[in-house]
């Protein structure tokens, strides 16, 4: 499994999982239940989706288009990488 989105709030992370889902790529949000410690944690950078390796440029094109039609754009994909932290590029 490898980054695909680090949203904002899990709420972010589930429409971006919701608009994979309708491209037929499978994503797991991570961190959604990390929110509640916030205050004993990093309050940035706690949700991520993660997606297969092999959907990453299916899925990179759905999340653009997605965000393509967003009134800001605050989120990010982050290179294929099989680790959760790794470096990002905004979109």
């Amino acid at each position: 499994m490898i980054t695909i989105y680090q949203a904002n709030s899990s709420i972010d992370a589930k429409l971006i999982q919701d608009q994979l889902a309708f491209g037929d790529i499978q994503s797991h949000i991570m961190g959604d239940l990390l929110q509640g410690g916030v205050g004993e944690l990093q309050p940035q950078g706690l949700v991520k989706v993660m997606i297969g390796e092999a959907d990453f440029e299916k899925a990179k094109e759905v999340i653009i288009e997605w965000e393509k039609k967003l009134p800001r754009k605050e989120n990010v994909i982050t290179q294929p990488s099989k680790s959760p932290y790794s470096s990002l590029i905004s979109t």
